[in-house]
């Protein structure tokens, strides 16, 4: 079931596996995202040495992937360093030697022969025989960052990187076809699209009792989930505990979080470039085609759902938790502003939608996509443009009917953004009046949560 999404990654692989070239792919994505899962689709039918490389001393990690190719081949004696191991493994394959090593860079780290040797095998310096490698890695800013200048010239013989990102929403849908259309936003805004927490989601089940168990009871898999993401990446948890509380709490510009924790602005400013970099925050620029005076400027936001959901609702009220039944704390700290912080994958939602409607040329436009609209008065969340006209999209995730007072804001924030919107399209999680659905035709279309 967790392969819906990833067939494009998987069919890539196959043929590097089927191909008469060595193969070196580095396959990465943060944790969670389904890298192992994708491995084990992949590699399933076929025979391999698997090792996952957790952090080490460098004879500690050789000694471990010696033991595990003893258990993985009968027989196997070999000894040595990296290179005479993989030199015996290419001998004793019949078939194409394929090796998965996960969070490999903990051996580069460790180790500086261990790319060497890679390098030598899929330039065929170690064996004749065909060789396919898969480097895996969770840690997306080591690879997009430092990998490189790490392993130095080994870095000629990779031939393709893959990375692993979160599921839309239509494949999320794929998955969970019983699931009613709120609880699917729901879930999509908690889990952002992430295979490994979408898991974990129980579709039998509500948003409430999903919430609980998964944070808020003692054994819950994501209690802590957060707490140890930001201790896994950062040496002073605290203060980035405290910045992205910050931004979990609508503090979106770098002075209201000095105003706030008195930290100096260039601190502050280190610290969300190393978020940014992590891909747990990310600034925000707004489209700019009107009056520069009606825009917001210099914003920042979690990027990451799942630990957007942990710092908005569970961080404040960390230190009553153990001493408060989940439901009660679900219905008191929860429920009331779970439709607020379910909008922005909403908005993510109906993006998809008009990406869908903009390639088949069913918007009133051929237009290109500009982004959204942060303005002082109010956003405009989805905007494509053609260089003289507009089609908008807006969304709105709360129970009530959204009316035509909600839509003259929009026309009059469209104004003040300088678009000139030839065409509008509102999504609705709780439906329209019927006054506003008086007005639908070719330039209003109205979508609600049902139809997406």
């Amino acid at each position: 079931m967790f392969m819906v999404g990833r067939e494009e990654q998987l069919k890539v692989l196959n043929g590097y596996y089927g191909s008469d070239k060595n193969n070196l792919t580095v396959l990465y994505g943060r944790r969670r995202i389904g890298k192992t899962a994708l491995i084990k689709e992949f590699a399933g039918d076929k025979r391999y040495i698997y090792f996952n490389a957790a952090p080490a001393a460098y004879f500690d990690l050789l000694e471990g992937f010696i033991r595990c190719v003893r258990e993985q081949l009968e027989g196997f004696e070999a000894t040595g360093d990296y290179a005479d191991i993989f030199r015996e493994i290419i001998l004793r394959q019949e078939e194409p030697a394929l090796f998965v090593f996960e969070e490999f860079q903990n051996i580069v780290r460790a180790d500086a022969s261990f790319m060497g040797a890679i390098a030598a095998m899929v330039r065929g310096n170690l064996g004749e025989g065909k060789v396919m490698v898969i480097l895996a890695s969770s840690s997306v800013l080591w690879v997009e960052n430092s990998m490189v200048k790490s392993i130095g010239s080994a870095a000629y013989s990779i031939n393709a990187f893959l990375k692993l990102k979160e599921l839309g929403y239509a494949d999320m849908v794929g998955m969970f076809p019983e699931m009613g259309a709120r609880n699917s936003l729901y879930m999509y805004a908690v889990t952002g699209g992430v295979p490994g927490y979408l898991a974990a989601w129980d579709d039998g089940a509500d948003v409430k009792s999903n919430i609980c168990r998964l944070f808020l009871e003692d054994t819950g898999p994501f209690r802590k989930e957060a707490e140890l993401f930001v201790k896994e990446e950062f040496r002073e948890t605290g203060v980035y505990r405290t910045i992205l509380g910050c931004l979990a709490a609508g503090m979106n510009k770098l002075n209201d979080i000095h105003t706030y924790t008195g930290y100096g602005r260039d601190k502050i400013s280190v610290y969300l470039n190393n978020l940014i970099e992590r891909e747990l925050a990310e600034k925000i620029f707004s489209y700019e085609s009107g009056d520069s005076r009606n825009v917001k400027k210099g914003l920042y936001r979690i990027k990451d759902d799942l630990i957007g959901f942990w710092f908005r609702f569970i961080y404040p009220y960390s230190g009553i938790t153990d001493c408060t039944q989940a439901e009660l704390f679900y219905d008191k700290y929860i429920e009331p502003g779970l439709d607020d912080f379910a909008l922005e994958a909403f908005i993510r939602i109906a993006g998809e939608f008009l990406q869908i409607m903009n390639d088949a040329g069913r918007l009133a436009l051929r237009g290109e996509y500009k982004g959204r609209w942060y303005g002082k008065s109010g956003d405009v969340h989805i905007i494509y443009d053609d260089g003289e006209n507009a089609v908008i999209g807006q969304a709105y995730a709360g129970k009530e009917p959204v009316g035509k007072d909600e839509f003259d804001r929009l026309r009059e924030n469209v104004s003040l953004a300088g678009a000139n919107a030839v065409q509008y399209f509102l999504f609705s999680a709780g439906g329209f009046d019927g006054e506003l659905m008086k007005l639908q035709g070719e330039k209003l279309i109205l979508i609600g949560i049902d139809d997406l």
